[in-house]
Order: structure tokens, then C-alpha cells, then sequence
């Protein structure tokens, strides 16, 4: 379960001591989700973590509209099979008429999620954003949680976004994230694996992708107190990696011991 202490160490960043349960608690990678009845990042799937009394991670971007909704991909080919558009190209009412899954979900937005959670477990967000621009992500997250009464901490693999949420959300974890970056450019990739943009953004945690670990650049960053999550583990061996050379981990498809021994 999730522990109660709200806050055991500081962060080298500075201003956000960190939560125990982001460094100790294993967090459920888009809910804890399944093909058919529970798809990721839906409100079934998060059901379940909360469940589970799980922390879990979740995606958000904006719509046309500049609503925050859940999803993932640049756009709903893979989860809704019908739409090829990018989800910057659509408003939030062509978004509510999608269907994800065997089970025809619809899109959750983030304030559904906010909603449904209520506080129960904490929540790790991940702000996805294809392409440079402004700051009306960041703005519409921060903007949200400034009201939510749960234990919440965020995270992009855009360090811009990352500096930005330390100035909109200073009440919050912001963490790095990175991993093989396969849709970066060669350099773009190589300058976001090494992560020296931590030196100026002062992430509170990275959470960087555990089939690259282990990474020279997270062992550095590492000795220099910033805590280190995985993602994902999909197994028991899996997790067993993740726990060597990380301080917690994304989980997938199995259920961590952490929760086979304490429910």
C-alpha cells in the first residue's frame, strides 16, 4: 500500500521535499491496465490502481481547445483506431466522441481523473507535448492541481516544460524524464539522454527508461541526490532490474511483491 509519510527527502533541486511514495512505492504505468475491459489510461484502469491503493501514472495534452485530456500517442490511431489526426488538431467535443478499447471508453480529461481519484492515491502526470511551444500545457496542469487535494507529482521529457513547472507548480515534484528517445533527432536524443539540461531545470526526481539503464548519465545525476524512478517493468525480473539500479519503478502487466504482500 501506499505509504502515509507524506514527505522523507529532500530533493537536490531544493524547494519540494519529495513524497515516500515516489521513491518507495511502485507506480501503476497508465493505470493498471489490460486489452479488453481496462484500457491504459482510462478510468477503468485507474479504478483499478486505486483499487489496488496503487500510486499511477498517467499521460496529458491539450486539445485545439486547449483542454487537458489523457492520452499517450500524438494521436488516437493506436487507441482508437479511427483517427489519425493529432490530438493538437482536435477540440475537446471531437475528443469526447472517440471510443478507446474493445469496451468503447470514452477519452478521459484530466479533471475526470482528478475527480474519480479524489485523493485515494497519489499520481504521477506525464505532460506530452509533439512539438516546441508554449506554455499553455504547463499553465493548464499547474492550474488544476493548485486546487486538487491529493499527493500528485509531474513530469516531461521536455526540459522546457520541466523549468517551466518549477516556476507554475512550486508546491509539486517535477521530475525529468528521458530513456532511448527513438523519436528524437541524433542529436536532440543524444544531448536529452545525457540530461544536461538538469543542471539549469533542477528536476526533483528522473524517471528514465529502465531497457537503457544502466546509464552513465542517471549513475551521475544519482550521486548527485537526485532519486531515480524506471519505466516499465513487465515482469518479476524486470522489476528486479529496476529496483538495482533505480529507487522505484513503472510497473505493467503483472502485479508488483510490493502489493502481492501487503493486501
Amino acid at each position: 500500500m501506499v505509504p502515509t509519510t507524506p514527505a522523507v527527502t529532500a530533493s537536490q533541486g531544493g524547494h519540494v521535499p519529495l513524497p515516500c511514495w515516489l521513491t518507495s512505492a511502485p507506480i501503476a504505468h497508465r493505470g493498471c491496465y489490460d486489452a479488453v475491459e481496462h484500457p491504459e489510461n482510462s478510468l477503468p484502469a485507474f479504478r483499478r490502481a486505486i483499487e489496488l491503493g496503487a500510486p499511477f501514472e498517467f499521460d496529458v495534452q491539450l486539445t485545439s481547445d486547449d483542454e487537458p485530456i489523457v492520452v499517450h500517442d500524438r494521436d488516437f490511431s493506436r487507441v482508437a483506431g479511427t483517427c489519425s489526426a493529432p490530438v493538437a488538431d482536435l477540440d475537446l467535443a471531437a475528443v469526447r466522441a472517440l471510443r478507446i478499447g474493445p469496451a468503447d471508453l470514452p477519452v478521459p480529461t484530466l479533471d475526470d481523473v482528478l475527480s474519480l481519484v479524489d485523493g485515494a492515491v497519489p499520481l504521477l502526470l506525464d505532460l506530452r507535448r509533439w512539438k516546441a511551444g508554449n506554455a499553455k500545457l504547463e499553465r493548464a496542469v499547474a492550474d488544476r492541481l493548485r486546487g486538487y487535494r491529493g499527493q500528485t507529482a509531474v513530469q516531461s521529457f521536455d526540459p522546457i516544460a520541466v523549468r517551466r513547472l518549477r516556476k507554475l507548480a512550486p508546491h509539486v515534484p517535477v521530475g525529468q524524464a528521458s530513456g532511448s528517445l527513438q523519436s528524437a533527432g541524433k542529436l536532440v536524443g543524444t544531448l536529452g539522454r545525457m540530461m544536461l539540461s538538469n543542471a539549469i531545470t533542477r528536476p526533483d526526481f528522473i524517471n528514465y527508461e529502465l531497457a537503457e539503464l544502466p546509464s552513465r548519465a542517471v549513475s551521475f545525476w544519482r550521486g548527485r541526490g537526485i532519486p531515480v524512478i524506471a519505466f516499465t517493468a513487465h515482469s518479476p525480473e524486470e522489476e528486479l532490474l529496476a529496483r538495482r539500479f533505480a529507487d522505484n519503478f513503472l510497473f505493467s502487466g503483472y502485479l508488483p511483491g510490493h502489493y502481492r504482500t501487503s493486501t
